[in-house]
């Protein structure tokens, strides 16, 4: 997300440590105020780099406001590490606000730090629950839960999840993780499909939905032959074949699905799946191709 300069007006006042009151600290603090609040992000931070600077020079401690300030214009102009570093030194000065942490975040999203933008999404959720930003920052952290294999905290935080989001391809797409790690089977199908309608390529839920009728059609199969062997009956047979009917209708459905993702990305075990469906089938021809295929990859 990127964060506009609308951020910076609620911290316009930086200041200086009380003992350190120079007239050029002053003036520069008067020139970044302005020139961030004018959208002049640039000049803005080299007027707090200059009042860093002359602190540091004159031995004193920069105020964590400066380090915040400096930090999110850091961040607005794509400065991700030195962003991080400013950030975090407003933060060991107990300067906090929840537009830092929401930026913290992000900065260890870009970076690849998850535990990190964990941290920093669960210190918002906690300190800031009626910050302009919350409803963004549930759903992230939701998302970041799973990123992290935390399934129970993922599970605990998606009735936090705001309505809005919860229809979104970027929230549906971890939401079938879920369910599919918890084996909530028919919930995941129900999420899959929705997911399919909004990306007719999303291979997610194309493989669960490929995976889900072939596991239903085989199981069927299976079981229905096995009462066939044990009772060879006219009856049997019957059932067998009035069985055999929706068995079918679940094969060409995953056939369907298989078909698609294999044409999306041509794998090995998907090529497998398509021979064993096409074995089923009794069509030899298909089930070779595509079981030769499978042995290529």
């Amino acid at each position: 997300m990127k964060f506009t300069r609308f951020f910076f007006f609620v911290l316009l006042a930086v200041g200086v440590s009380s003992c350190f009151p120079t007239k050029k600290v002053q003036q520069l603090t008067e020139t970044a105020n302005s020139a961030i609040e004018a959208g002049r992000t640039q000049e803005g931070l080299a007027a707090y780099e200059e009042i860093i600077q002359i602190t540091k020079e004159k031995g004193k401690e920069v105020n964590g406001s400066v380090y915040l300030n400096a930090g999110l214009a850091l961040w607005e102009l794509g400065n991700i590490p030195k962003a991080i570093d400013y950030l975090e030194n407003a933060k060991a000065k107990d300067k906090h606000s929840p537009k830092m942490y929401h930026v913290l975040s992000e900065a260890y999203l870009k970076i690849d730090n998850l535990s990190l933008e964990l941290k920093n999404l669960e210190y918002y959720k906690e300190h800031f629950p009626d910050a302009e930003n919350i409803d963004e920052v549930n759903c992230k952290l939701f998302i970041a839960y799973v990123k992290s294999t935390n399934w129970q905290l993922a599970k605990k935080q998606w009735p936090h999840v705001s309505e809005e989001y919860k229809d979104k391809t970027k929230i549906l797409m971890p939401y079938l993780t879920l369910l599919n790690e918890l084996e909530k089977s028919d919930e995941a199908l129900g999420v899959a499909k929705k997911l399919l309608s909004k990306d007719s390529k999303n291979i997610q839920a194309l493989e669960i939905l490929a995976k889900s009728y072939y596991r239903k059609a085989e199981d069927s199969y299976q079981k229905e032959m096995r009462a066939y062997e044990k009772n060879r009956t006219n009856r049997q047979y019957r059932q067998l074949l009035k069985a055999l009917d929706v068995i079918n209708e679940n094969f060409k459905t995953a056939r369907d699905y298989f078909e698609r993702l294999y044409k999306l990305n041509p794998k090995s075990n998907y090529a497998t799946y398509l021979g064993n469906i096409y074995t089923r089938f009794d069509n030899k021809q298909k089930a070779s191709y595509y079981y030769q295929k499978a042995k290529e990859k």
